[in-house]
């Protein structure tokens, strides 16, 4: 079995260094992302897109959810291996926010929709979180 183990100090530090100066709160502990992924993982049917923005960047990358995914495997109790689009390691308290948008093109250029209505009940019952919507877009925010 594979363990979650990278060399995150430089990493840790940078981090702890962004956040307090950017946030005043951490609404996100390693515990509720497990659950949260959980959550999604066993709702993949109605998650066709979840982006993310990693703290110390301006990228936005996309989470890979699929019914597939499994604990102590792809994610683990403090982050993801390989399952978004910036690729490699991404610990949970890298990513300021996700959402999950309306309408998204996919990697053919095909415009594509998910229900994001339904997908914020799916949140609500996994737990308590601080979101944001509007007709374009679900955002579950991290920090604040």
């Amino acid at each position: 079995m594979k363990t979650y183990k990278p060399s995150t100090t430089d990493l840790d530090r940078k981090l702890d260094s962004k956040i307090k100066e950017k946030f005043s709160a951490n609404f996100m502990s390693n515990a509720k992302w497990k659950k949260l992924i959980d959550g999604l993982v066993e709702n993949a049917e109605l998650i066709k897109r979840v982006n993310f923005k990693k703290i110390l960047d301006e990228k936005i990358g996309q989470l890979y959810i699929t019914a597939d995914l499994c604990y102590d495997f792809d994610y683990w109790s403090n982050g993801f291996e390989g399952m978004n689009s910036l690729n490699g390691w991404l610990l949970y308290k890298e990513i300021e926010w996700i959402s999950f948008p309306s309408e998204f093109l996919d990697e053919n250029n095909n415009l594509n929709s998910q229900n994001i209505a339904e997908i914020e009940k799916i949140l609500k019952q996994i737990g308590e979180f601080r979101i944001s919507k509007d007709s374009i877009e679900l955002k579950l925010n991290c920090y604040g």
